[in-house]
């Protein structure tokens, strides 16, 4: 995977977005701009994009499936072949769950789906392309039982210690909530996802139910409820979003305002 300090600064990217939707190539190069990411080169289908990324060697390539002629999974190994430097991330109405291991161990780095709210596309681009300060992901798989919760705890706070980041407490507390949610109200099996950054953590569960998550007042009597408002009190920043048939909640902790509450005489 990329380090966040590989390849140019984001300004400085050569970008080519391959989709046969004018109107989505539109909108992400619009998006791209406004986030200060100017070189934009669009093409309509497979070939086009081949032709494009040979001759500008684009440091980024974002890439539509389902296109008309060549899809963007037939053309794959060849953009890598075409622009060797270049990160592929994918950019699709798919779902990721689905499709998106196969492309990543055919050389794509990442992979962001289409339903991402347009303020943050560009982010999620740049996270799944790690050219942000994201350095490491870590993924766990977990049961649809009440360990789970326990499970996803313990696997937070052991990433966190490894890197002597002092939220570790805070993020294992957010982590159990939110699997605990997937697990009772969703019914599912959780997939966690924790990505450690310079400047921030930031933690994804995925479950199978499409219903958006909302904070709630908890019933005493009941167990769960919490996670949500916890999430608003300790996160910098939280969201949901679609994932193919379920949806992801994240959440994300500023490392530098977290160390600064918790340093001596920080206000309470």
């Amino acid at each position: 995977m990329v380090g966040p300090d590989a390849g140019p600064h984001t300004d400085a990217l050569r970008v080519l977005s391959i989709d046969d939707d004018a109107e989505q190539r539109a909108i992400v190069t619009r998006l791209l701009v406004r986030d200060g990411i100017p070189d934009v080169t669009e093409a309509a289908n497979a070939e086009a994009g081949l032709a494009a990324a040979a001759e500008l060697q684009p440091h980024l390539i974002l890439l539509d499936l389902v296109m008309p002629g060549r899809s963007g999974s037939d053309v794959l190994p060849e953009l890598l072949e075409a622009a060797p430097s270049a990160l592929v991330v994918i950019l699709s109405n798919l779902p990721r769950r689905r499709v998106g291991p196969g492309l990543m161990q055919r050389g794509a780095v990442g992979y962001v789906e289409k339903f991402v709210p347009a303020p943050r596309l560009v982010h999620e681009i740049l996270v799944a392309a790690a050219l942000t300060d994201i350095a490491r992901r870590h993924l766990l798989e977990l049961p649809d039982e009440a360990v789970a919760p326990m499970l996803g705890r313990r696997f937070a706070r052991a990433l966190l210690a490894d890197a002597e980041l002092s939220i570790a407490d805070d993020v294992a507390l957010l982590v159990s909530e939110l699997v605990s949610n997937a697990v009772i109200h969703a019914s599912s099996k959780p997939r966690l996802e924790v990505r450690i950054g310079r400047s921030h953590v930031r933690v994804e569960v995925r479950d199978d139910s499409p219903e958006h998550a909302l904070p709630r007042v908890p019933d005493v009597e009941r167990p769960g409820g919490r996670g949500l408002l916890l999430i608003e009190t300790l996160a910098s920043r939280w969201g949901t979003d679609r994932d193919g048939d379920g949806k992801r909640v994240w959440f994300e902790i500023d490392r530098a305002a977290a160390a600064a509450a918790a340093a001596p005489g920080a206000e309470s």
